[in-house]
Order: C-alpha cells, then sequence, then structure tokens
C-alpha cells in the first residue's frame, strides 16, 4: 500500500481494514447537492458571498439570465447551475482562502438541517449497518467536507483550486467529483485498499453526472432525478425515489410527460 500522509485517509484506511476481516466491504456513495442538501452548497456559498460583500452584487447579472429560465421552467437546472461554477471559479481567483473558508462555515451553521428526510435517514440507516460511506460532489471540497462530517460519511471528495500563498489560484487540483465520479469511485476505493461487494452495495444520486457511479453497484437510487437520470433509471429498472412536500413517494410503474427542456 502506497504512503498517505493526511490522517484522516489514514484512519479510514484501517477502518476499512477492520471491515476487511470479515470479508468485502459494502459501500454507500452519495451525491451531496440536491441528492442530501436541498439545494446547492456552491449556490448557497455564492449567495452568501455577495451579501457579505466579498463578491460584487454583479455577479447577479451573470448568473441572472440561467437562473430565471430554471426558475420560470424555460431552460433547465444544469445550465444555471454551470453557470454559477462557472462564475465563481473564475471570481474566486486571488481571493484569500481562509476568507472562502470562513464564509463557508456561516453557510454550514445556517443551512445544515436544510437536507431531504429519505436521504437523510438513508445515511442514518446505512452507517447502523456498517456501510462505508463516501460522499462525492462536484461543490468546493472544503464544503462538502464539512457538509459530510456533520451528516457522518467516513470519507467525502470536492472540486479544489489550487491555493498558494493563502490566496486561490485558477488551476484545478480536484474535478473528477463533478463529471467523472465513477473513475474517482474506483480510486477511492483502490487508496483505501478497500475490496468492495459491488452488489450490495448502494449509490444515491439525482442527475446525469451521477450515472457512472449508479451503473457501479448492486443497488442504485435515482433520488428526485433529472430528465436524463430518470430515463436511465426507468430503462435499467433502477429504484426511483422523490420526495415532495413532506412525502416521499417510491415510483414504480410511471410515463413522461414530455417537454421541450426536459
Amino acid at each position: 500500500m502506497r504512503k498517505i500522509k493526511n490522517k484522516k485517509l489514514i484512519r479510514s484506511i484501517r477502518q476499512a481494514q477492520d471491515r476487511q476481516a470479515q470479508g468485502k466491504t459494502k459501500i454507500a456513495v452519495f451525491d451531496i447537492d440536491g441528492t442530501i442538501f436541498r439545494s446547492s452548497l456552491l449556490v448557497e456559498l455564492v449567495n452568501l458571498m455577495v451579501e457579505d460583500k466579498l463578491f460584487s452584487k454583479s455577479i447577479e447579472n451573470e448568473i441572472e439570465k440561467d437562473y430565471h429560465s430554471w426558475l420560470n421552467r424555460e431552460g433547465n437546472y444544469d445550465t444555471y447551475i454551470n453557470k454559477v461554477a462557472e462564475v465563481y471559479f473564475k471570481r474566486v481567483v486571488g481571493y484569500r482562502y481562509k476568507d472562502i473558508t470562513k464564509v463557508s462555515r456561516k453557510v454550514m451553521i445556517k443551512q445544515k438541517r436544510r437536507v431531504y428526510r429519505f436521504t437523510r435517514d438513508l445515511v442514518k440507516e446505512l452507517k447502523g449497518k456498517g456501510y462505508y460511506l463516501i460522499a462525492i460532489s462536484g461543490s468546493p471540497v472544503f464544503m462538502v467536507k464539512d457538509f459530510a462530517k456533520k451528516m457522518g460519511f467516513d470519507i467525502a471528495f470536492g472540486t479544489a483550486l489550487e491555493v498558494q500563498n493563502g490566496l486561490m489560484t485558477d488551476r484545478f487540483v480536484a474535478r473528477d467529483s463533478y463529471n467523472k465520479k465513477s473513475k474517482l469511485l474506483k480510486k477511492i476505493v483502490k487508496d483505501c485498499d478497500i475490496i468492495p461487494d459491488w452488489k450490495n452495495s448502494v449509490a444515491v444520486g439525482d442527475s446525469a453526472t451521477d450515472i457512472s457511479m449508479l451503473e457501479m453497484v448492486g443497488k442504485p437510487i435515482a433520488f428526485n432525478p433529472d430528465g436524463v437520470l430518470v430515463k436511465t433509471a426507468k430503462k435499467n429498472g433502477w429504484r426511483i425515489v422523490t420526495e415532495r412536500k413532506n412525502v416521499v413517494y417510491d415510483i414504480k410503474k410511471f410515463d413522461f410527460v414530455h417537454y421541450k427542456n426536459q
């Protein structure tokens, strides 16, 4: 096994090795934004940075068109969230890392309970059954790790920019958590020396970017899925769950009502 300096990762590896003494490891991998958290960690970070005047309000002008297009159901959510990410990662360059993480901690304090009931309870249930819990999200890694720790995950991964002399740069050092989740998941189990029980493992996601990791497990769950994911889930016979207001639905048989931007 190669040397790993990160103490938390070493501890996770040891926990995984303890589980392996009894055989293969059941893992449960979750997306965060829209799957557990009832918004986007990145969106909430950007909003609070504007509110705290770290970002100029002009940033809202760059996002406004795609936001209202999605809000009015004329466009789709992916276009909007991709614009938020594009603007954030461009604007944040040169900012002090400690200032960004300070705002991030404020988001966690205000929003940490803003979660879906189904996935919140599923995380707790699977943790109690000894699953190795992995969080993978396209939001900034410092937010993802903070959120995942509070939820009881074993390990978490997000998008990261290089920090030099305390300042954010424009160089990505971690980005696979956004659109290459299966690649990242394979790397995680390899680095942690986990022998996965893929057949009995669980993956939960809400969008097309989660499909590759859902395909890896025997128990995939499409939760509040977008148009691309729900079609894939229906085709493959995956479990589909939606949560609206205070009701959780297990969707068995359904037909599509087709819309242009679905």
